[in-house]
């Protein structure tokens, strides 16, 4: 469905609302859908960094699927890595040893995990690292490549400026444009201006529905067509 249209829709049953106020409203349906289902894929890609083990994630997205690099597929890390970042001098040291500039060793051996909002893209190699007589033989990435990571999440919020242009969803198999109309009709009832809780909850009623819906396209396993865009993860 059109986003116009279901600005329009939104619109209908609240006049007074605010055009920027329909917009976020819309963004904010968009996310909670995507959320709690399987239903949007999307991929991400950049190059790596040499020796550089961290790159955020955007907050869009909500599971990583599958990671490569260099079109070669990396499998999670299980378990934790004994020591975080060699990238970091240890506080108080003046131990250089395993220093940025230092990494002179490089494995094929790569792996990657999650970190608090980050990725990380690690290589394995035997004793790479020590710190306070700890040894890990995982060390930063030293290799400049293309990163792209395969996820479910929520695409780029709608403005104002694209909404007569653009598709809510677009991307995703299925239209459940309708249900965002809901989820904002839903919101505007609860707002103090408008307040009329029966209609809030056939609305919600409606909107779940949708998640319903969503979910079992999800599970389908259905093949939907990603966007590859370049992020600053």
């Amino acid at each position: 469905m059109k986003s116009q249209k279901v600005y329009e829709l939104i619109k209908r049953h609240h006049p007074s609302m605010p055009g920027q106020e329909v917009v976020d409203i819309i963004n904010d349906g968009v996310d909670e859908l995507c959320r709690r289902t399987d239903i949007y894929e999307q991929s991400y890609s950049q190059d790596t960094v040499k020796a550089q083990r961290y790159y955020t994630l955007d907050p869009k997205i909500y599971k990583i699927l599958k990671v490569t690099l260099d079109e070669v597929l990396l499998p999670r890390l299980q378990g934790q890595v004994m020591i975080d970042d060699d990238e970091i001098v240890e506080s108080g040291s003046s131990d250089t040893s395993n220093a940025i500039t230092s990494i002179s060793t490089t494995s094929n051996n790569r792996y990657w995990y999650e970190d608090l909002g980050r990725i990380g893209i690690v290589e394995k190699v035997s004793r790479a690292i020590t710190r306070s007589n700890k040894t890990s033989d995982y060390q930063s990435v030293n290799v400049v490549g293309l990163l792209r990571i395969k996820t479910y999440s929520s695409p780029t919020d709608l403005t104002p400026s694209n909404i007569d242009t653009s598709t809510v969803l677009d991307g995703a198999k299925g239209d459940f444009g309708k249900y965002i109309a809901d989820y904002g009709i839903a919101h505007g009832y609860r707002s103090p201006d408008n307040l009329n809780l029966q209609q809030a909850e056939y609305f919600e009623a409606r909107f779940e529905k949708g998640v319903k819906e969503a979910r079992k396209l999800g599970r389908s396993g259905y093949a939907s067509n990603g966007r590859i865009m370049p992020v600053d993860f």
